[in-house]
């Protein structure tokens, strides 16, 4: 009695699952993953943002499945192997969702072995042999030329000539004889005060502070994220500084700065302090330094007043 009614609860028990709503964890997405483990953990989307340092906006769109708004796979990637690290998920499991979903397999880059050449070495050396001895024989042919004309070329007979052959065979002189030249006077002075010469203006120096590179010494009594990019996108600093770590940048204008923890970070530009700007009823910061040292803060941001 007992082994009938049991076995008719596990039916039921099946039953319930196979009508259960909840999708099965093979058929999820990798968005869907981390927004419902996330949602487990009753965390919100803005805690997650300010934990990976991303706006909410991408947040969303990674929970979406709207990877084309991040840019380059490579930025997905990396986004999504930090949620998934976050919330205590296999990052393996959650890029192999990605690539399913959208079919970017990730193609590892070959390194060549060291003392490995590339490319026809050979074909090149014989290549340059022709223009070499091309020039060679153009060299040999002018220095031939030069000797040629330099020994065809006849002297000056009245400096050949010797001092029996100068007399005629009369035993007159010859009648072209040297002319003296006539003395030439002097130029006339003149009283002309000569003219102040003219000065070109000079160019007004252009403003190095505008184009020279930004340079900044942060200094950190506390663990605090920090990422800094150039005016070219080149990361200057991207990860966690430790407390007693004192870091030094420099790069061209303006200098976009993020600080997870600005009350922990000395900031100097240029060798001169700054006060760093944070937002109201927040730690963190985001500014940017422009040309010539000015601090202004990031779009969106409000001063602590």
């Amino acid at each position: 009695m007992n082994a009938a009614g049991d076995s008719s609860d596990s039916t039921a028990v099946e039953t319930a699952q196979a009508n259960s709503p909840e999708p099965a964890p093979e058929s999820l997405t990798p968005g869907e993953l981390l927004k419902r483990e996330r949602e487990r953990r009753s965390i919100t989307s803005l805690h997650i943002a300010e934990e990976l340092h991303l706006d909410p906006r991408v947040v969303a769109a990674i929970e979406s499945n709207r990877f084309e708004e991040l840019g380059p796979s490579v930025y997905a990637r990396g986004h999504l192997r930090q949620y998934a690290t976050l919330l205590g998920l296999s990052p393996q499991l959650i890029i192999e969702r990605y690539e399913a979903l959208t079919g970017r397999r990730e193609v590892p880059i070959q390194i060549p072995a060291p003392g490995v050449v590339s490319g026809p070495v050979d074909f090149e050396r014989r290549s340059l042999a022709g223009p070499l001895w091309s020039g060679v024989a153009l060299v040999a042919l002018t220095m031939g030329w030069w000797i040629w004309s330099t020994v065809s070329t006849p002297g000056d007979p009245m400096q050949s000539a010797t001092p029996d052959e100068a007399v005629t065979q009369s035993g007159e002189l010859p009648s072209a004889l040297p002319v003296e030249p006539e003395p030439q006077s002097p130029p006339p002075v003149s009283n002309a005060v000569p003219a102040a010469p003219v000065t070109a203006p000079a160019a007004a120096p252009a403003t190095v502070a505008e184009t020279a590179d930004i340079r900044m010494r942060l200094e950190f009594s506390d663990a605090s994220w920090t990422e800094i990019y150039d005016a070219n996108g080149k990361r200057l600093m991207f990860g966690m500084g430790e407390s007693g770590k004192v870091s030094t940048v420099s790069g061209p204008p303006p200098l976009r700065v993020t600080l997870g923890k600005a009350s922990a970070v000395t900031v100097q530009v240029n060798d001169r302090p700054i006060v760093v700007p944070r937002r109201a009823g927040k730690d963190a910061a985001k500014f940017v330094i422009v040309p010539g040292g000015t601090v202004q803060m990031a779009s969106g941001e409000v001063p602590v007043e």
